[in-house]
């Protein structure tokens, strides 16, 4: 069957369709917030944009859940805590999720990328369990508002071990991640901060700990990035002689997770001048010939080192991103404060 893109007055009706599930749903948890943002994420790496159906089992969901819970389970330190809270994520006692996370942080320390390891049998039963309630809790109960049923995702999903995306759902959940991201992190933040008003105050930084990539937890990619790029830095090509940053080649605000081969060592001043923007042609073209060329010493180096490694997600995420801006005319950051509006050859980067 020959599927289409959905149309511009389609994607309109999704998007306030999203709308009313963030503003009408009924919350008593955060839950509802991490389902949509693991089906957003999903669709990412799992989907394309031919407007099919996707199917997504409960098992990749409830990773997802985790990934996203991490960070928030460790302990707050607020202008009115003592020592650190977890913070409240449910109406009442703490969510049965966090309290799961919680347990295991305190059993295998905060390293999640040791506790994803395949040896680790601990991480598959984390997320049997989380299955569990996703299963019994958000993923039935995400379209329902009030009496009415706004099954515009998916379909019945009560007690099931996958959902199909309807034919355009993961299109759109594509076409419009970043949006959708920063509008779900920021009603979860909304959230967050109301169950735990008298502990947090005025807290203003309670977005980066929910959601900000820890910089710190980049270090141990270094010395694998330096052996990798022979000690130069990807975008200049010039030694790195002086303080070398690990950067997202993908930039962190386009699609957050730390993915080794998206990874690159770079000057200092690359890495300012870049910022938040996608690389040039000739910067992707090196991105995708290093991966190409050092992929198994990349893929064995991580394992070693029990960080995650994922080439095809990676490559995913960047097609995604890249296709993007094509069509959004968007531009391009080539050297120091130069743009240039990319080209449709960039797909010739990852065609070698």
């Amino acid at each position: 069957m020959t599927w289409l893109p959905p149309s511009p007055e389609e994607q309109i009706q999704f998007l306030r369709n999203i709308q009313r599930l963030l503003a009408e749903g009924l919350t008593s948890s955060t839950y509802k917030f991490a389902l949509l943002h693991a089906l957003a994420d999903l669709a990412v790496l799992k989907g394309d944009d031919t407007g099919a159906p996707l199917e997504l089992r409960t098992t990749d969901i409830a990773s997802r859940f985790v990934e996203l819970y991490w960070r928030q389970c460790r302990p707050f330190q607020g202008s009115r805590s003592r020592g650190g809270l977890i913070l409240k994520q449910n109406n009442g006692r703490h969510a049965a999720i966090v309290t799961d996370i919680v347990a295991v942080q305190k059993e295998h320390g905060g390293a999640l990328s040791r506790l994803q390891q395949p040896a680790d049998g601990r991480w598959s039963q984390l997320v049997s369990h989380v299955e569990q309630i996703v299963r019994v809790m958000p993923l039935w109960k995400l379209q329902r508002l009030g009496r009415e049923q706004l099954q515009f995702l998916y379909g019945n999903a009560q007690r099931v071990s996958a959902i199909t995306l309807k034919p355009g759902v993961a299109y759109n959940l594509r076409a419009f991640y970043p949006l959708l991201r920063d509008v779900i992190q920021g009603a979860w933040i909304r959230f967050v901060q109301q169950l735990n008003v008298h502990e947090l105050g005025d807290i203003a930084d309670l977005g980066t700990f929910l959601f900000a990539q820890e910089r710190g937890s980049l270090e141990i990619y270094r010395p694998i990035l330096r052996d990798v790029q022979h000690g130069n830095c990807l975008y200049c090509g010039e030694p790195l002689l002086t303080l070398a940053h690990v950067d997202h080649f993908i930039p962190w605000s386009r699609y957050p997770a730390d993915l080794g081969h998206n990874l690159v060592l770079v000057h200092d001043t690359c890495n300012r001048d870049k910022s938040d923007h996608l690389g040039a042609e000739e910067h992707l073209c090196a991105w995708r010939q290093r991966n190409h060329q050092h992929d198994a010493e990349l893929r064995d180096r991580l394992s070693e080192a029990g960080l995650p490694s994922d080439p095809s997600s990676s490559l995913m995420i960047v097609n995604l991103a890249y296709d993007q801006t094509e069509k959004a005319k968007g531009q391009v950051w080539v050297v120091k404060k130069m743009l240039r509006h990319l080209s449709a050859e960039w797909r010739d980067c990852l065609n070698t």
